[in-house]
């Protein structure tokens, strides 16, 4: 592993901005005035596209020539709550004939989608190659690639489709209901749970293969504690897809959370529990993200950028739904980018075969 690494930084945004906004001009020169080098462009979410393919293409072309790198990112999974512009509800609701992710007690969870499903997987793949023929190297899976909410219940996709593959997979449970294996589950049966989560990891990582082309590098994006639980195994992950750039979890997006008392101590052990089992920091990006836009405030904005590059951090990734961040924001981090620059250079990366710290269960 490189004992130095550079900062960079990313930024995600709608192709539509690129075109069709005026004031777009003003937005690259703050970016670009705050460092941004690597540009990721909003692609298939929840089975509709962003913008059309062509004005993806147009978009990628204009970034290109401004001497960004552009990469691609796309939302099949969800995870069930608003992430992208808290006044448009509907952008998202998953595509027509979509299976959602079903819970525990057989419930639906909207704004979900189950990595198993045909037509997802049919729709996800059809855009990754789409997306390919574009021109993307690099296409990012967010909001978040999991089966789960947060918390630190043992999670899944219920579905009849995904019950139905659990028992043909471990004969052993060949006649569990999802009641009784919700049941054992929160009883903490070992051996089921193992199998259970085992599996769940394999519907990510199958998804991530089968809708992933052949020379696009996936860069699956994580939850907070993410992790088996959530049907989150990042070895396998990474094994298969030795390229591939993970983010890290790291929530708190406000400044009430990220000001609680254990908040900085929270999102310090989910990095770092996420990037020894990344395995590099050179492999990590960071969740650097205000949700809703403001909610966490430029000021804590950048000390949370401080705190992840103490934390070994090293590819920041700058996020706030499909809200373009305000002056203020881009100001704020110009101001430290001098300081946040020296400061990457000057602190050790982590030593990755210490033991990984628990979670901190708090957001």
């Amino acid at each position: 592993m490189n004992t130095t690494l550079p900062l960079t930084l990313n930024y995600d945004f709608s192709p539509n901005t690129v075109l069709y906004d005026p004031d777009f001009g003003h937005k690259l020169d703050r970016m670009r005035a705050a460092g941004v080098s690597s540009v990721w462009l909003g692609g298939f979410f929840y089975g509709r596209w962003e913008a059309s393919p062509e004005d993806i293409a147009r978009a990628k072309t204009r970034l290109e020539e401004e001497g960004l790198h552009v990469g691609a990112l796309s939302i099949p999974l969800g995870h069930g709550g608003q992430a992208f512009d808290p006044s448009k509800p509907a952008e998202s609701k998953t595509g027509d004939g979509w299976q959602p992710r079903v819970d525990a007690a057989g419930n639906p969870w909207p704004n979900t989608s189950c990595p198993r499903h045909a037509k997802v997987l049919a729709d996800s793949r059809a855009a990754g190659d789409l997306l390919k023929q574009l021109g993307f190297s690099h296409l990012v899976y967010d909001d978040d690639l999991r089966v789960g909410a947060w918390g630190p219940a043992v999670q899944g996709c219920f579905c009849d489709d995904c019950m139905n593959s659990f028992r043909a997979a471990y004969p052993a449970y060949g006649d569990i209901t999802r009641a009784e294996l919700a049941a054992r589950l929160a009883a903490g049966d070992a051996v089921l749970t193992d199998a259970w989560e085992t599996f769940q990891c394999d519907s990510i990582l199958q998804f991530l293969e089968q809708a992933t082309p052949e020379g696009v590098i996936p860069c699956p994006m994580v939850m907070h504690n993410g992790d088996r639980r959530h049907g989150l195994d990042i070895r396998r992950i990474r094994a298969r897809f030795p390229d591939a750039i993970v983010r890290v979890g790291e929530g708190h997006f406000s400044d009430e959370s990220f000001l609680h008392p254990v908040g900085r101590a929270a999102i310090a052990a989910s990095i770092r529990r996420h990037m020894t089992l990344i395995g590099s920091p050179e492999y990590a990006f960071s969740e650097t993200t205000t949700y809703p836009v403001g909610a966490l405030s430029p000021e804590n904005f950048v000390e949370k950028m401080r705190l992840e590059i103490d934390c070994g951090l090293r590819n920041i990734f700058l996020m706030s739904g499909t809200v373009f961040l305000p002056d203020p924001y881009w100001e704020a981090i110009a101001a430290a980018l001098p300081e946040l620059r020296e400061r990457a250079a000057r602190e050790p990366l982590p030593d990755l075969s210490e033991p990984m710290p628990e979670f901190i269960w708090q957001i």
